[in-house]
């Protein structure tokens, strides 16, 4: 290395304390997030190609290893040793998922693209910005539902992952859905 040359400090990570469904992050392991967030998101980078998706996943990857955090502490089960290993192999398993998704759209056929192809005009546009402003007034776990609906997923898988029975999951859903139908009709109008 050059003498004359000063080293120079890897860059800090300014990693939000809630992640971009609204959880948050306990301040113990966002602190081990920013020790490992540099190596961390350059690797998930060079896997997904896009910055900004890498440090979002990481962000819910932080998130989630929270929420098991207290989970633990609640049920007193044993708590985890090394929390920035088991941060990165979250945020691993976050990575293959996102990568699984993203092979299932690059292999989908003319036909398939077409199916779900929309016209999308100015209205439409303001629709979908309102109801992204209105999801984010929605409760964590109401959310959570509404975007495992969304994405088809059974009554039993919603109550196995939100821990809540299907009927009140149901609820929640029907609910939300209303509130968000009464919004875009009055933006509408």
């Amino acid at each position: 290395m050059d003498p004359r040359r000063e080293a120079k400090p890897s860059p800090r990570f300014l990693l939000n304390s809630v992640d971009l469904l609204g959880r948050e992050i306990d301040p113990a392991v966002l602190s081990f997030a920013q020790e490992i967030a540099p190596r961390a998101v350059s690797h998930g980078e060079k896997l997904l190609g896009d910055p900004s998706l890498a440090i979002s996943l990481f962000e819910e990857a932080a998130a989630t290893v929270s929420k098991t955090i207290k989970e633990k502490e609640a049920s007193r089960k044993p708590r985890i040793r090394d929390i920035r290993g088991y941060l990165f192999r979250t945020y691993l398993r976050r990575i293959s998922l996102e990568r699984k998704a993203n092979l299932a759209l690059d292999d989908a056929t003319e036909g398939e693209w077409q199916k779900h192809a929309r016209q999308t005009d100015d209205s439409d546009i303001e629709r979908q910005i309102l109801v992204k402003e209105l999801l984010q007034t929605c409760d964590t776990l109401t959310r959570e539902i509404l975007y495992r609906k969304l994405e088809g997923c059974t009554g039993k898988e919603i109550e196995k992952f939100c821990g809540i029975p299907v009927n009140a999951a149901n609820l929640r859903f029907s609910k939300a859905l209303r509130r968000l139908q009464r919004a875009v009709r009055a933006r509408g109008r």
